[in-house]
């Protein structure tokens, strides 16, 4: 179901930007840096919170001297290396305001791509941003990789959306009532299963992605069984307990066009 996105101005939007880094010395500060810049202005008020994620370089050490140039930066230092999806957690966890969006401390999202997802904001529950040159910017075993994933996750919950990896941005809320346990690969789907699955709205934006590898720890073993647990966990939390919880199987959220 389609709905054509109101023209009435709306207020501007509050959001925690969360932005964990592994070891990114060589880019940490030019990403944050970027990242405020495009920032500034586009919102009533942010923050942004870094998150360590157990460098053994001087990661950690620049992430304090961002935030002790910037009031609106936090940093949290996790003992290890929790995953990408615990330090989203750790960070949701902390936020203090209204949207919530990961963000990657190696720039793989370009911050010149984030002003027409930050225009979406409010027009929708979430936004869904997804990459324009997917085939360009990954090898093409990982992009296969990536288009196997979107459509069988699409097949089995009856969504069809373009990308599960693509950032999106919440009402922190509405992530803190899913919870999520996963820090692997699927902690993305599953948020955004069930919460489109009770039927909140959403709206797509495709942006150009930075990243260019053909390497990818998405295959290893670990990786694989985690991915396969949370699939599952979501198979049964939609189909198999659906008088339980939010999630209403055969009412997916209402599409805004972009």
């Amino acid at each position: 179901m389609s709905s054509q996105t109101s023209t009435t101005t709306r207020a501007l939007p509050t959001i925690t930007l969360i932005v964990p880094a592994l070891n990114e010395e060589k880019l940490i500060v030019e990403t944050v840096e970027q990242i405020v810049e495009v920032a500034e202005g586009r919102f009533a008020d942010y923050e942004v919170l870094l998150i360590d994620d157990g460098s053994t370089d001087a990661t950690g050490n620049l992430m304090d001297g961002l935030a002790g140039r910037n009031p609106r930066i936090r940093v949290f230092h996790n003992d290890g290396n929790i995953g990408l999806g615990a330090s989203y957690h750790l960070g949701v966890a902390h936020a203090r305001f209204e949207y919530v969006m990961l963000l990657c401390g190696d720039g793989g999202m370009p911050a010149s791509s984030l002003p027409p997802i930050f225009d979406k904001i409010g027009v929708a529950d979430i936004v869904v941003p997804y990459c324009e040159n997917l085939k360009q910017i990954k090898g093409p075993g990982r992009y296969r990789l990536s288009q196997t994933y979107t459509t069988l996750l699409n097949t089995l919950f009856g969504l069809r959306l373009n990308y599960y990896n693509g950032l999106p941005v919440h009402r922190v809320e509405l992530v803190r009532s899913v919870g999520g346990r996963s820090d692997g690969f699927g902690f993305q789907a599953e948020i955004l299963v069930p919460l489109l699955r009770a039927g909140h709205s959403y709206v797509q934006v495709g942006v150009k992605g930075a990243e260019k590898t053909n390497r990818s720890s998405a295959l290893r073993w670990k990786n694989v069984v985690s991915v396969s647990r949370t699939l599952g966990g979501l198979f049964v939390q939609v189909y198999l307990k659906r008088g339980q919880g939010r999630s209403a199987p055969g009412a997916p959220g209402q599409v805004y066009e972009r």
